[in-house]
């Protein structure tokens, strides 16, 4: 299955997420601020016919499909992964960036056995599991995917989105209190992620804990206006919500009714 490729979009080689090209270099300093400054140099990395020859030629050709992945040029970076895979059947980052196209390309079945490839190999991996967690939420396995980022959590805890998507899961679940100990982990790592804010309001004023609760929302709407105001517009019924001070809004007005994106991973990986 394919589906027609975006120039505006690439994606995130650390994360999966969907990401406007222009803010990817924003985005990888923001959401993976402990990433070696060596796996980032991609966004300098120039395109040009690759000349070296063994190793040093399959690392190339890896890193500049990483780079045509990023750029959402997708079908070029599927052809050369697999020119990678031919020779270095083992390289476990080649084996995770393919599944990412294929996952963008829309077949999951392939980008599934990708992951499941890399895993192999790489079982300590922390974004290989965040990104299985990924296809099996978009294919409506909780339970599975909730493994998934347990996995990823016990080999790298600092990956933000695991703590986020693990806590959304979590959230729909009904486990509020497992849910927002998720959602300040995350933030711990990041204390501007707008999008752990909103669902961490969402959860406390659907708790009652409108006060704590509303300062989340507040804190949201202040780092990101355009997503707290889209993310309430679909989980708030009722008359529209007013506000005097930044996401302070009218109580009586309010009901909240569901998490923000019900646990997807980020709730909209393009705004990031």
């Amino acid at each position: 299955m394919s589906v027609r490729q975006s120039k505006k979009f690439g994606i995130c080689r650390f994360c999966g997420a969907r990401v406007k090209i222009e803010n990817m270099a924003a985005h990888e300093r923001k959401v993976h601020p402990g990433l070696d400054s060596k796996e980032k140099e991609e966004s300098s990395y120039e395109e040009r016919e690759i000349e070296l020859k063994g190793e040093e030629e399959i690392e190339a050709l890896c890193r500049k499909a990483s780079k045509l992945l990023q750029r959402g040029s997708i079908t070029e970076a599927i052809k050369k992964f697999e020119r990678v895979l031919k020779f270095d059947p083992d390289n476990y980052g080649a084996w995770n960036d393919l599944g990412l196209a294929w996952k963008e390309m829309g077949n999951k079945r392939k980008a599934l056995e990708a992951f499941d490839k890399c895993l192999e190999l790489k079982p300590d991996l922390g974004c290989a599991w965040v990104n299985k967690a990924q296809l099996l939420l978009s294919r409506g396995k909780k339970d599975e995917a909730l493994r998934c980022y347990d996995e990823a959590l016990k080999y790298d805890d600092k990956i933000i989105q695991a703590w986020y998507n693990k806590g959304g899961i979590l959230a729909s679940m009904g486990l509020d209190e497992e849910a927002l100990r998720c959602f300040d982990a995350a933030l711990a790592l990041n204390d501007e992620y707008y999008m752990a804010w909103m669902s961490k309001g969402l959860v406390l004023t659907s708790r009652g804990e409108e006060e704590e609760g509303e300062r989340c929302l507040e804190k949201a709407y202040s780092l990101n206006p355009a997503y707290a105001w889209q993310a309430l517009a679909g989980t708030i019924t009722g008359e529209d919500i007013g506000h005097a001070s930044g996401m302070r809004a009218k109580k009586k007005k309010l009901q909240i009714t569901s998490i923000v994106g019900s646990a997807h991973i980020p709730a909209s990986p393009e705004r990031a």
